[in-house]
């Protein structure tokens, strides 16, 4: 594998290499990157369950940090990695969507990085002949487009947009004629197989759907080239590793694609001015060291066995699940529970309650989780995060509909995200996800 910052001969213009997760790095060849987005480069998220495939040296790491600017998506910790971000350090400016709530920018500053917002659907330059632009989405999450001299970068990452928004940066990029290339995600990342009834795993989604949807939005956006991204993390815990099984990998992408769109390997570096790529193989691929993972794995399940809910952390929760009382009471008019290690929550929605109980009919389904992960989700105000960490399971007792259960977790996440906490802060983000998804305007780049 050529690292970027050796020296070679006839790379002229710009390259475009993935690495981690989420990670996008663009640069000149020999030179520092302009821009690197969403750096998950070290360590795991989710409680020690998600692990990255493939990480990247120490020097890459330190190539990496040099970069003026840096991109956070969204506040997910597979993209904003606050282990990585100590790791670069605070010589970057971190660059952030205009979202709703942002938190973020605050939150940064206290621990002494420069963090900014960047205003929405206007192109920023970023270098000689590069320019960004940033589009919020109403899900808290956000695409950026990299204008280059030969090519449109279209980072999508998990941000799923709509229809109307994919006409309008359609509408952009046919008046620029430039190629495009997308990167997004393409393997679940949610509770959509973590269902369970007696016969087994109940799956919402097969794999072929996520293939399905990255062909279309190669074709709805004309895409030239689909770089895999946002999907290159493995699940290491001994109660998350049965996910591994349903990841969408390489091998599915291949096999299922029918776009016009040319599917390049993950961790590929891209000329964008010949176009010519190289990848690195998977014998190549540096997980991370197997009796570290075992190591770190095993005391965090160590540590939540250990741990204990207090009535504090059971009033938390009550007081989430009150926030959406009477939704929940006509999606589940019979309730369901909490697993948490030996105790069992039952969630009464019209009494707006949450009570110990001792029977297995506990309305329509059971939610397993580690006693110290609902703890720290509670404190930090982050319960919807418990649906992407694969190891929460959740039980069907009876003839239900999954997808109800899915929806609670997005309606915990509008919560999560201080959107419920005025009526001001709820009108902001109705208004803002009305405005950039149906009255997207994007202007064409600066020449």
């Amino acid at each position: 594998m050529v690292l970027p910052f050796e020296p070679r001969a006839a790379q002229p213009g710009l390259m475009l290499r993935t690495l981690g997760h989420a990670c996008l790095a663009l640069y000149r060849h020999g030179e520092r990157p302009l821009l690197i987005t969403d750096p998950w480069l070290v360590g795991s998220v989710y409680w020690r369950s998600w692990w990255l495939q493939n990480y990247p040296t120490a020097e890459e790491v330190d190539w990496l940090a040099k970069s003026p600017h840096i991109y956070i998506t969204h506040e997910h910790p597979d993209h904003f990695h606050m282990p990585s971000i100590r790791r670069l350090g605070s010589g970057p400016a971190y660059l952030f969507p205009a979202l709703a709530e942002q938190g973020y920018l605050a939150y940064m500053a206290r621990h002494g990085y420069r963090a900014e917002a960047v205003p929405p659907s206007r192109w920023r330059a970023i270098g000689e002949q590069v320019s960004i632009l940033s589009i919020p989405v109403w899900n808290d999450d956000s695409m950026l487009l990299i204008d280059t001299p030969s090519a449109l970068i279209l980072n999508l990452n998990d941000a799923k947009p709509q229809p109307p928004v994919l006409r309008s940066i359609r509408r952009m990029a046919d008046k620029i004629a430039k190629p495009k290339m997308l990167l997004c995600s393409y393997s679940p990342a949610s509770c959509i197989n973590s269902f369970l009834d007696e016969t087994g795993i109940v799956s919402l989604k097969p794999v072929r759907h996520y293939v399905d949807y990255v062909c279309g939005l190669c074709d709805a956006l004309a895409a030239d080239f689909y770089l895999p991204f946002a999907s290159q993390a493995v699940f290491e815990r001994r109660d998350s590793c049965w996910a591994n099984d349903y990841r969408t990998s390489y091998d599915d992408l291949r096999r299922y694609w029918q776009s016009n769109a040319e599917l390049l390997p993950p961790y590929t570096t891209l000329d964008l001015a010949d176009f010519t790529h190289h990848s690195v193989a998977l014998e190549q691929y540096r997980p991370m060291e197997r009796s570290r993972v075992v190591a770190l794995t095993g005391r965090r399940i160590a540590d939540e066995e250990a741990a204990a809910l207090s009535a504090e952390d059971v009033a938390g929760l009550e007081r989430k699940l009150n926030t959406f009382r009477w939704f929940l009471w006509l999606f589940f008019p019979r309730g369901f529970a909490f697993q948490l290690g030996e105790r069992r929550l039952g969630y009464d929605a019209f009494r707006g309650r949450l009570e110990e109980v001792n029977s297995s009919n506990c309305g329509d389904f059971i939610v397993v989780i580690p006693k110290l992960t609902m703890k720290e989700a509670v404190r930090n105000n982050h319960v919807s995060e418990l649906g992407i960490s694969m190891f929460v399971r959740i039980r069907l007792l009876s003839r239900f509909d999954p997808r109800k259960v899915y929806a609670l977790f997005a309606l915990l996440q509008v919560d999560d995200y201080g959107h419920l906490e005025s009526a001001a802060a709820l009108l902001r983000w109705v208004g803002r996800a009305i405005r950039y998804t149906f009255s997207l305007r994007l202007p064409v780049p600066p020449r």
